[in-house]
């Protein structure tokens, strides 16, 4: 019913224990609080540019397939999350101006306003920051930009079975909040798009009291998942609000449901052919195929504050 590739999927226990972060001594809480980091400034820089949420949700995608076969100890996040949105820009036809990527960037990092007269020098420092991450992130994505999103899958089954008036007026906000927030996990990294749109489908009905048991196996049927699926995305989302590792328990008003779906081939992360490439000239060009900034232009503090992992990411 629903097209996908496998090529980037993978099981959960690959990705959180076997990322390139980990072997250079970042654990997976550290990580985690780095995705939700980046994924707090994509989301800033999309509201100032009056984004898409197809164009966040892609920048969002491209960053952490990215850091699934690059370092966090070796790469600047805020730059490679600059990238991935002007990338993501492009392709979703929504392109952003580059320089004034880079100021408001660092506007949004720093909390204050550039002078006029010191926008020009931000920007001749980190074009090249820019362009060299941009062909970093090129190769490795290994140029395949190509990215499904949950959205009109969502849309599509809201349309078929959000029927009664008053199910109309709450559920679709609180579905469309929880396709949002699931690119704050690795779950696009885990699932294809439409067992996303079913984890945002079913939290939704239980987030606004719905008969999820008299439905629940029809709408299984529907996005093609399994209850034992369905469970663990619940419980990824659970932690992303909670805070904490949980293990998904049975939904009770769905356990009954017989679906069996198809299960997405699983795969070791690719982390040995992940392709990697020497960035030339400056001194941000790291060979092993990494990009950090190591300077600062005046007028930028010479250490951005780390934003807080969700510091701007709104209660369900």
């Amino acid at each position: 019913m629903f097209p996908g590739e496998d090529r980037w999927y993978f099981s959960r226990e690959e990705i959180d224990n076997n990322s390139p972060s980990r072997r250079d001594g970042i654990d997976l809480t550290e990580e985690t609080r780095l995705r939700k980091a980046y994924c707090s400034f994509l989301k800033d820089l999309g509201r100032r540019f009056k984004l898409h949420q197809a164009t966040v949700a892609t920048a969002m995608v491209f960053c952490h397939r990215f850091f699934l076969c690059q370092s966090h100890a070796k790469n600047d996040k805020w730059i490679i999350a600059a990238v991935c949105m002007f990338l993501s820009a492009k392709v979703e036809s929504t392109p952003v101006d580059l320089k004034t990527l880079i100021i408001t960037s660092e506007e949004i990092l720093h909390k204050k306003v550039i002078a006029a007269e010191q926008r020009q020098g931000v920007y001749e420092h980190y074009k090249g920051l820019v362009s060299n991450g941009e062909k970093l992130v090129l190769s490795t994505l290994n140029f395949d930009l190509s990215v499904d999103l949950p959205f009109d899958i969502l849309i599509q089954a809201m349309k078929k079975f959000i029927l009664d008036e008053a199910t109309q007026g709450k559920f679709p906000s609180a579905a469309w909040k929880f396709v949002q927030d699931s690119f704050w996990t690795t779950l696009c990294l885990q699932y294809q798009p439409r067992h996303i749109a079913a984890g945002a489908f079913f939290l939704a009905a239980m987030h606004i009291k719905m008969d999820v048991k008299s439905h629940g196996e029809s709408w299984c049927q529907h996005f093609d998942i399994t209850l034992h699926q369905l469970n663990d995305i619940r419980g990824q989302m659970g932690e992303l609000y909670h805070g904490k590792k949980r293990t998904p328990t049975s939904t009770g008003s769905i356990g009954e449901t017989s679906n069996t779906g198809d299960v997405v081939q699983q795969q070791p992360v690719p982390t040995d052919n992940c392709p990697s490439s020497v960035i030339e000239g400056g001194s941000s060009s790291v060979a092993d195929g990494s990009l950090q900034d190591q300077s600062r232009p005046e007028g930028v503090e010479k250490d951005s504050p780390d934003r807080e992992a969700g510091d701007n990411q709104e209660d369900s």
